[in-house]
C-alpha cells in the first residue's frame, strides 16, 4: 500500500470518528428528562403566605402615589425648561419691513 493511499484511509477514518462523535454527542444531549420536569408534576408548596387583600390594597396605593409624584416631577422639569425658552413677545405683531403672508 502506498503513502498516499494510507492518508487517505487514515483521514477517512479520523472523519468517521468524528462523524460519530458528533451523532454520539448530539443523542446524548437530547435524552429525555436530562433537564425537564415530569409534565405531571406539580410544583413544590409555597414557602410564603400571598398577600391579604389589604395587603394588595396598600401596595397598589403606594404605587399608585409613587407613580403621581414621578409623573408632577417629570412635567415639572419639562415645562421648567420650556418656561425659560419662551420669547418675550406674543409674536402677534410682524416684524417692521416684512411683507403679509398670502
Amino acid at each position: 500500500m502506498s503513502v498516499r493511499n494510507r492518508r487517505t484511509v487514515a483521514a477517512r477514518v479520523v472523519a468517521g470518528l468524528a462523524i460519530a462523535a458528533s451523532i454520539a454527542a448530539l443523542v446524548a444531549a437530547c435524552s429525555p428528562g436530562a433537564d425537564y420536569p415530569i409534565i405531571l408534576d406539580r410544583p413544590a408548596p409555597r414557602a410564603d403566605q400571598p398577600m391579604s387583600p389589604d395587603q394588595v390594597k396598600q401596595a397598589t396605593d403606594a404605587l399608585i402615589s409613587d407613580r403621581n409624584r414621578l409623573s408632577t416631577d417629570t412635567q415639572a422639569s419639562q415645562q421648567a425648561p420650556q418656561q425659560a425658552s419662551a420669547p418675550a413677545t406674543t409674536g402677534s405683531t410682524r416684524p417692521a419691513g416684512s411683507a403679509p403672508k398670502p
